[in-house]
């Protein structure tokens, strides 16, 4: 994360931290060398101080690279002092657990992915901490797409669910997206294929906050992870138009800049509060929203009413 998104990111935290259940920050990861490696930064632990937001960080395989998760995972030895680092860490900076943010990783690796999960809720759990996973959400049992075999087939939902406390469910990047992060449709899809695997109170609905811009001749994404900032920029300085598509369940927006046009699919109330009704009809845990500091601060209001 950039250093102007991070201090972004605390200042939403400062002003909506009494709407925040837990808070969980990426500033761990697992190391080449399969050590734990990362901290808060002290600006960042002075607010959450202060607000006594309770803190359950991510840690994830450094740069996401397949690499390092891989060796990690054929590693017991390796598994057990990361599982000490976690556990020494937590009772030292009294955060209530870890989330596995683990990403890229082979299919091929799901059972040992799946194994060592359990084996590090059952430590957590013994000395009274939890465990989530944020898991790359996928609609179907195996497709030859990279998105399933180095991003969402590793993910056992079923085994993974009885170990741990919950998983975020990142229902967002949709590969095959033309427009929204997310669509609804997309959405919908995602949570039929994990119903029965997951169960709704283990289920937190990850939530995309950032947008995705487009060029619309030639049509290609120009942009992946837009602030609500930057949108805002747009509105206040080009020609353009807004809309809601009700299909997809996503805000847009199309400006014209040198003589092209482009157009940005964002998070906004109307669509936040969608997602919150999927949320509340099916009696799921709770949603899983990221990132804090590039959203549009009205959600906020919607949260409050929720």
């Amino acid at each position: 994360m950039s250093q102007t998104k991070e201090k972004q990111g605390i200042l939403s935290l400062k002003k909506n931290a009494d709407k925040i259940d837990i808070l969980a920050p990426q500033f761990y990861a697992v190391n080449s060398k399969l050590k734990l490696a990362g901290g808060l930064d002290a600006n960042l632990k002075n607010v959450i101080a202060q607000n006594k937001v309770k803190v359950m960080p991510l840690v994830a395989n450094a740069g996401f690279k397949q690499s390092v998760i891989h060796n990690l995972l054929l590693s017991p030895t390796a598994q057990d002092a990361i599982i000490k680092s976690l556990l020494d860490t937590a009772k030292k900076e009294k955060y209530i657990g870890w989330q596995f943010d683990f990403e890229n990783i082979s299919y091929l690796d799901k059972d040992l992915y799946s194994a060592f999960v359990e084996k590090t809720a059952t430590a957590l759990h013994k000395n009274g901490l939890i465990l989530s996973v944020a898991a790359v959400s996928r609609s179907v049992d195996y497709e030859n797409t990279d998105a399933f075999k180095n991003w969402g087939g590793v993910f056992d939902y079923e085994r993974l669910a009885k170990a741990v406390d919950f998983i975020s469910l990142m229902t967002y990047d949709d590969p095959n997206s033309v427009g929204p992060v997310a669509s609804e449709p997309f959405i919908n899809k995602v949570l039929a294929y994990v119903k029965g695997k997951i169960p709704p109170e283990k289920l937190s609905l990850g939530i995309p906050l950032y947008n995705w811009g487009w060029s619309v001749n030639p049509f290609k994404k120009i942009s992946a992870g837009g602030t609500y900032d930057g949108l805002l920029y747009i509105r206040s300085n080009f020609r353009h138009d807004l809309g809601f598509d009700e299909v997809l369940g996503a805000s847009w927006l199309t400006y014209f800049w040198n003589n092209k046009q482009y157009q940005v699919w964002y998070q906004d109330k109307k669509s936040f509060e969608n997602k919150l009704d999927v949320i509340k009809q099916n009696n799921f845990r709770g949603f899983s929203a990221w990132v804090m500091g590039v959203e549009d601060p009205e959600i906020w209001s919607a949260l409050s009413k929720s």
